[in-house]
């Protein structure tokens, strides 16, 4: 197994990355009184074994966030067909979480790993596009930078985020979790497509305010109300702080039907098919056009800390 994984540790924090499953995460802790504690979902060897990037801690979307509906991709008046790779028929987020990554550069806490959209003839996306993940953990800190660079010969849209699980119980003492996500707006939604631009949250949806995470099913895209957000586990006494670049304008809250365990916050920076919203001119859906060799990057923070 360890030859497929690559970890970095410190003294406060270790993670393990699989650079042959998508630079995928494949465990994140946390020492918390000399024991090592999973802060995310820990996966199975099964996942890694079958390269299976939606049962790992967290894994990287590219070259756009979420879902673009029925996989069809309106850009400049041409419609691209995607590969439709879920269940609900659309495609789904990005290309890049089930291919191998190469590794550029690695130290015991650092990892950068690069991505060419050339090396993969059956890549779904029409432009091709050179990505980049740094992973780097300073102190109890652990950065995560992405970047897309349009490596066609005319402009393209580009998006990217992250989607991380998070446990409910950091430890045994913990009963709740509580959140605290600023946001501005919610997209309504026909099974996570929106119907429209981001409106007002509703009360039961709004987490603006340190509130208990609710274990009811919940899967909407936000737009973001600033670049912060965190997690506490009260009984533990751990809090995670986000902090997070302005090119992620969007978040992602999922609370799993069949897991209760879990759950995912994801900072991204388009929303669910922003690229075909945009497309049809609804503005602030996060979409970013890169010319030509231009390129797109942003760093994520999770902090954490005793509370």
């Amino acid at each position: 197994m360890d030859n497929k994984l690559v970890v970095l540790e410190n003294q406060y924090l270790r993670t393990k990355i699989s650079p042959v499953v998508g630079g995928s995460i494949f465990s994140f802790q946390y020492n918390l009184d000399s024991n090592w504690v999973d802060v995310m979902r820990p996966t199975p060897r099964a996942a890694l074994d079958n390269n299976e990037p939606g049962n790992f801690s967290s894994f990287t979307m590219l070259p756009y966030s979420n879902r673009i509906e029925n996989g069809v991709l309106n850009f400049l008046g041409q419609a691209y067909q995607l590969e439709i790779n879920h269940p609900s028929n659309h495609a789904i987020h990005g290309d890049v979480r089930t291919r191998t990554w190469k590794i550029k550069e690695q130290t015991n806490t650092k990892l950068v790993l690069t991505f060419d959209s050339q090396d993969y003839p059956d890549i779904s996306w029409p432009f091709p596009f050179i990505a980049q993940a740094d992973f780097g953990l300073e102190d109890t800190k652990f950065i995560t930078k992405l970047s897309i660079l349009n490596n066609s010969d005319q402009e393209m849209p580009a998006g990217f985020g992250i989607h991380p699980y998070f446990v409910r119980q950091l430890t045994a003492a913990d009963d709740q979790v509580l959140v605290e996500l600023p946001t501005k707006g919610i997209y309504p939604d026909q099974e996570q497509i929106p119907t429209g631009p981001w409106q007002a949250v509703p009360e039961e949806l709004d987490f603006s305010q340190e509130k208990e995470l609710t274990t009811k099913f919940i899967d909407k895209c936000y737009r973001s109300g600033n670049n912060s957000a965190y997690i506490k586990w009260v009984k533990s006494g751990v809090k995670l702080d986000f902090l997070w670049d302005d090119i992620y304008q969007h978040l992602i809250l999922y609370c799993p039907k069949d897991d209760q365990r879990y759950f995912a916050i994801e900072p991204v920076t388009n929303c669910n098919n922003g690229f075909n919203m945009a497309e049809k001119g609804i503005s602030d859906t996060g979409t970013v056009y890169l010319q030509a060799g231009q390129k797109l990057a942003g760093k994520i923070e999770l902090k954490i800390s005793r509370i």
